[in-house]
């Protein structure tokens, strides 16, 4: 009787881990799923700093490549550090302008600190808007003015909702925004990006924004939304109204944010021009 052999399949033959290698992965911390995220470990160092006296009120945290150097960390970590301490607070960031501590004052307290572009995009990221309802308007002779003065007639989409500041209940304020019909399309966005919706202009229609005019007024607060807004119906409101207008000069959108004032601050950094 012959028998079969049956020949045994050999496992393929790796290269030998070298021993320097082996040993370097083994020194490297190997992260849980229960361990905390590294960002939080950053947050808790700073925040001691900071409350411990460290960094004062008024003065700037290191940058963030000096941070990733002395926590050993990737910049996205630091940035992710760096936001938690703004939504805690102790901390505001202006492009150009680095990390500055904050005093402890009141969670409801805003203070509006937009004087270019830049910081408007800053502004957008570290809020939050809620979109309560859109529609496409033809403006008649009142909007049209309102808008600017722009022609009657002319189509816009309106949306209307509240903006949110990091982990708050209480919003910010109340804003309208009124797109061009040009550049309508973007209100398919609403609700599924971050970001400031003439960003959503340049992006989708290829477009630039060149200006912004800024205009503030005070103004009474309409009854519809004095309650969400918890001010008193009839109480004063400060409206910020921004112009955005493309290379051409042409108006892509226009907004209206409405502040409670008692919890509103202005704040604008202005330099001389080099000679």
């Amino acid at each position: 009787m012959n028998a079969k052999r049956l020949k045994k399949k050999r496992a393929p033959i790796l290269p030998k881990e070298s021993l320097q290698n082996r040993a370097k992965r083994a020194s490297v911390p190997q992260m849980s799923e229960a361990e905390e995220p590294l960002y939080r470990k950053v947050v808790q160092t700073l925040k001691r700093e900071i409350l411990g006296g460290r960094y004062p009120v008024g003065t700037q945290l290191p940058t963030e490549g000096e941070l990733t150097e002395r926590f050993d960390v990737s910049r996205h970590t630091i940035r992710e550090a760096l936001r938690q301490l703004r939504d805690d607070g102790l901390v505001t960031s202006r492009q150009g302008s680095g990390t500055t501590v904050q005093p402890l004052g009141s969670p409801h307290h805003y203070v509006h600190q937009i004087a270019s572009i830049d910081d408007l995009v800053m502004y957008a990221t570290g809020t939050q808007y809620r979109a309560e309802a859109s529609a496409i308007v033809t403006a008649d002779a009142r909007l049209a003015e309102r808008l600017g003065g722009g022609a009657p007639g002319q189509k816009w989409l309106r949306i209307e909702g509240y903006r949110y500041g990091p982990n708050r209940e209480l919003p910010i304020c109340w804003t309208e925004v009124f797109v061009h019909s040009a550049y309508a399309g973007v209100g398919m966005l609403l609700g599924r990006r971050p970001g400031p919706i003439y960003g959503w202009i340049e992006e989708q229609y290829g477009e630039r924004i060149t200006e912004v005019e800024q205009l503030l007024r005070a103004c009474p607060v309409p009854d519809a939304i004095a309650s969400t807004l918890q001010v008193e119906p009839g109480s004063t409101v400060v409206e910020v109204r921004r112009i955005f207008r493309i290379g051409s000069g042409a108006v892509a959108e226009v907004s209206f944010n409405l502040y409670p004032a008692e919890r509103f601050t202005f704040s604008m950094t202005m330099r001389r021009a080099r000679s």
